[in-house]
């Protein structure tokens, strides 16, 4: 059966979420009353023109839908507050800011002698400060700021510290070759051979034609050595690469703290705080009881939509733990978000056993030491109830 999406509800339902688990004003909470309950009819209406059930509906959809439908506005706290600080979470970016940040990874890549780059480092001095100087002027707080926007803004402040460029140079002069020698496609031969290191959501990304390659890289990786760069190398173009050597490179030292500072460059944008559970008091909750008040506090987020697969995942490489928020639901009992938290932290404790080059994650002893969970039967309970669901 074909399933409905419909476009734009899952980013609805996600600001929602935010900006009633926070502070609210009488005058914004009116707004997202108005929002919900038009795009809500709207989706009623649809349904019953085509005569279809609420079941027709993509699952993230329907998630959406079902959640906005079930407000009750009335019970939401509010104060006045008039300002600048009445801008939504996530609702602020800077116009051209990707298309520029392209441009200059471009020009970069390009500017292969060091002597080349002394104008490009002014440039990213220059632009830094204009963006930190209209967020004072403006009274932007990080978490109003959109992600990709925040992720630049750390990224020109990084840089702007002359031996941080100056890293950045000699990380392209290593990377260069490397990706040009691994490429297995014809075009490698004749073809410009450009990388970046830059905001990314996973390790690389590589995109050709017959013209030019451009290999884009973590930007932590700018500490990375010959060594391991040939690992990329060989795990992006899936030729060869030592897939234990780049997983534990990552997940080392050197490229936590680079990630770490361009992150908090950026601006921390945390909210653990969800409609009815709170990440952060659940981290302290399963901290206490099952590792001693040992555990370092690993990154916290909801997901940006209600998830089809995952109800939680470990992200090794930023040290971040993120919860599925079709969690956050009142009749969610609070075992079943702090098992997931459990589980993801023993992800964090445990590491990965490797297995010819393969990722093992769930061995013999991650369940033995997940089934220690105390409402175990429980939670495990509610979270197939959920997945029945889906």
């Amino acid at each position: 059966m074909r399933r409905l999406r419909v476009s734009g509800l899952v980013k609805l339902a996600k600001r929602v979420r935010q900006e009633l688990a926070g502070s609210v004003s009488r005058t914004r909470l009116a707004l997202l009353r108005r929002d919900v309950e038009l795009n809500v009819k709207a989706i009623e209406e649809t349904l019953r023109d085509e005569r279809i059930h609420v079941q027709s509906l993509s699952l993230p959809s329907r998630k959406a839908y079902q959640f906005l439908r079930s407000l009750d506005f009335s019970a939401v706290a509010t104060e006045e507050s008039s300002s600048a600080s009445s801008l939504p979470p996530e609702s602020v970016s800077f116009r051209g800011l990707q298309s520029y940040l392209d441009d200059l990874l471009d020009r970069l890549a390009r500017s292969r002698d060091p002597s080349q780059q002394g104008g490009l480092y002014d440039e990213i001095v220059s632009s830094s400060e204009s963006i930190e100087s209209d967020i004072k002027a403006n009274d932007i707080r990080p978490e109003q700021i959109k992600k990709p926007s925040r992720q630049v803004r750390g990224w020109l402040a990084y840089f702007s510290r002359r031996e941080n460029f100056d890293t950045y140079g000699q990380a392209l002069r290593r990377a260069e070759p490397i990706f040009r020698e691994a490429c297995p496609w014809p075009a490698a031969k004749s073809a410009a051979v450009l990388v970046h290191f830059r905001p990314l959501q996973g390790m690389y990304r590589i995109r050709g034609s017959p013209e030019m390659i451009v290999t884009h890289l973590a930007t932590p990786m700018i500490c990375f050595d010959e060594a391991i760069l040939r690992s990329v190398a060989g795990v992006a173009f899936g030729t060869r690469g030592d897939r234990q050597l780049l997983h534990d490179a990552i997940g080392g030292e050197s490229y936590r703290k680079i990630a770490s500072e361009i992150g908090m460059l950026g601006g921390v944008a945390a909210q653990t705080r969800g409609m009815h559970h709170d990440l952060a008091a659940s981290f302290d909750r399963v901290n206490a009881t099952y590792f001693g008040g040992s555990m370092s506090r690993p990154h916290l987020v909801w997901s940006r939509t209600f998830a089809a697969r995952k109800f939680g995942h470990y992200d090794h490489a930023h040290d971040t733990v993120m919860v599925n928020m079709v969690l956050d639901g009142k009749t969610v009992p609070e075992c079943a978000v702090d098992f997931i938290v459990y589980h993801e932290l023993l992800h964090k404790q445990l590491g990965i056993l490797w297995q010819s080059n393969r990722m093992a994650v769930h061995t013999p002893e991650f369940r033995e030491k997940e089934r220690q969970f105390r409402q175990y039967e429980q939670a495990s309970g509610v979270l197939r109830k959920l997945a029945s669901e889906r």
